[in-house]
């Protein structure tokens, strides 16, 4: 009798705050002037997934459900070079969050600050700058990329990106690139580090402190530089016959 009455109450608090398990999607969209410079991108709540736009403006579409969707608990503002994306989640039971889709125009620099939902670089040609504690991943991209992670990974594929750093707390790293890189510094604290480069001449540096350390390639004199290093996660470099 007990838990049948606290399963009324809850499911009568849940009525009376609006709380739903399972939120509908409301999508919007906007967009915003901007020309040539620094994109600055910082999102609070919902993943990001950046693709390539047209000159002139940023299109954002957003998903959002539940608390989120509601009116006055999210905003959405382009000001002095800088997109700002905010949902407000807190929230005791139900379900609550947001994804974002954002076309940037060519020719600009972006900086991305993204959350625990992560970010997606989508066949994007700009050089970026990405912080996340979530998930980023990269898809075909071809501009210089300086990519920091906290515990999430850290991955790419089909990478045309010739310059690219990138830095991990716990996060593995595993990067796949379809041409030579010129530059990669791929770096874990405490997760593997996995990096596939078609085969080509390098100056190579494969090292873990604690965990074990292998490459295919054998370091050259080369002015194509690999460094890949972790202090306790396993490194391996490989390469592929592209």
């Amino acid at each position: 009798m007990a838990l049948a009455a606290a399963t009324v109450g809850l499911v009568g608090t849940m009525g009376l705050t609006g709380c739903t398990l399972n939120a509908e999607q409301v999508h919007s969209a906007r967009a915003f002037p901007h020309t040539g410079g620094t994109l600055t991108i910082t999102s609070t709540l919902g993943g990001l997934r950046i693709l390539p736009g047209t000159g002139g403006e940023v299109r954002v579409d957003r998903w959002l459900r539940g608390k989120a969707a509601g009116d006055g608990h999210s905003s959405w503002t382009l000001e002095n070079g800088t997109l700002r994306l905010d949902a407000n989640c807190q929230m005791i039971l139900g379900d609550c969050g947001g994804r974002y889709h954002i076309r940037v125009p060519p020719g600009i620099r972006l900086v991305i600050d993204a959350g625990d939902d992560g970010v997606i670089l989508d066949k994007i040609t700009h050089d970026a700058d990405v912080s996340a504690e979530g998930a980023i991943r990269l898809y075909g991209t071809t501009g210089k990329l300086r990519l920091a992670g906290g515990d999430g990974l850290i991955a790419g594929n089909g990478l045309r990106s010739t310059d690219v750093k990138a830095l991990t707390r716990s996060g593995t790293i595993n990067l796949t690139f379809a041409v030579p890189p010129a530059r990669l510094d791929a770096r874990s604290s405490e997760g593997q580090v996995t990096v596939n480069v078609p085969k080509d001449e390098y100056a190579i540096t494969v090292k873990s402190k604690e965990g074990r350390a292998r490459s295919e390639l054998k370091d050259t004199k080369s002015p194509r530089t690999i460094v890949a290093r972790s202090t306790s996660g396993d490194v391996r470099l490989t390469a592929n016959p592209s």
